[in-house]
């Protein structure tokens, strides 16, 4: 799919949206929901292309392919969270959209454990 088919689409969804804004709110969210999951995808499979080349520069340099998983887990829980907090605040679900931005943080918490663990273990190697 190309960047202008997405663009048709969306704006398609959002047409649809309006539509049934004014008749039946229930069904407008779907159309809501439908633009969201079209963005989705689009982006998900572009930027795979993105990650597997930088997993091959960090390969090519010998930078530990840990550190660059954390990294990459740590933005896809930061975009897609946002993605979905806004996606819950459009659909006036402002509760929701806050739960789902304190699970992310959550998450970035957890995730980020081995690199303290290892900056941890650096230093201690420094002192030592």
């Amino acid at each position: 799919m190309s960047i202008y088919q997405l663009l048709g689409s969306v704006i398609a969804c959002l047409l649809i949206y309006l539509l049934l804004k004014g008749v039946n709110e229930r069904f407008a969210v779907f159309a809501s929901a439908a633009g969201a999951i079209l963005i989705l995808f689009y982006v998900c499979t572009k930027l795979s292309s993105v990650f597997v080349f930088i997993n091959h520069l960090a390969d090519s340099a010998g930078i530990n392919n840990g550190y660059f998983e954390v990294v990459i887990k740590g933005l896809a829980v930061c975009y897609l969270g946002e993605f979905t907090v806004s996606t819950c605040k459009d659909c006036g679900q402002n509760g929701w959209g806050d739960k789902v931005e304190l699970a992310c943080r959550c998450t970035l918490l957890v995730l980020s454990i081995p690199l303290f663990e290892d900056f941890l273990n650096i230093i201690v190697g420094l002192l030592e």
